[in-house]
């Protein structure tokens, strides 16, 4: 999994010359959370928010889900927690201080195909309609083949074309598509993770 992950990352680096770029998609998950946190799976903190010690999933009614350690994780993927959480006894939880990513939701990185924020309008102020709607621009980027680029049922910029920046359909029958105004990443502007 790591050398997959190290192997990609080197290859993103070579083509696109940008270091930093490369190395988010190694830290997203691992380092800090995404979305809820049901990928997350680092090993930083094996106590929760207010100190308490996490046992192991194992003993969880989320074994079968969970990855068997006693660090903190959101396995299952519900509405359980909002952020990565342990169990402090056999039937108690506790939300885990891990910190969410930046990276990739408030800005993007290298062309924008692992952007998951919300930005729902464009560049030029025009507003974006739902992935999944094929009114009033009909086209191919319907989830689940496109689940990758994370297109499904909503109306956030996305980039499933592998081109540009990311962008999204409008809602303007007169403007099928346009690039969203939102900022590259750099670490001048804008920190990896915030708690």
């Amino acid at each position: 999994w790591y050398q997959r992950r190290v192997r990609k990352a080197v290859v993103s680096t070579q083509s696109t010359g940008d270091v930093v770029r490369s190395f988010s998609p190694l830290l997203s998950d691992v380092f800090c959370s995404l979305d809820q946190g049901w990928k997350f799976r680092g090993s930083i903190r094996s106590t929760s928010k207010s100190g308490k010690a996490c046992i192991n999933w194992k003993r969880t009614p989320l074994a079968d889900k969970a990855t068997p350690n006693h660090y903190c994780q959101n396995p299952d993927g519900t509405n359980l927690a909002d952020k990565p959480f342990c169990y402090i006894s056999e039937t108690e939880t506790e939300e885990c201080d891990i910190p969410s990513c930046i990276w990739n939701t408030d800005c993007f990185t290298g062309i924008g195909t692992q952007y998951r924020g919300k930005q729902a309008t464009t560049e030029h102020g025009k507003n974006c309609n739902n992935w999944n709607s094929d009114f009033p621009h009909p086209h191919s980027y319907h989830s689940p083949e496109y689940n990758w680029a994370g297109v499904g049922d909503h109306k956030f910029c996305r980039n499933p074309s592998e081109e540009g920046k990311p962008w999204c359909y409008t809602t303007n029958v007169f403007w099928r598509w346009d690039y969203c105004s939102i900022p590259r990443c750099s670490r001048d502007s804008f920190d990896f993770y915030r708690f």
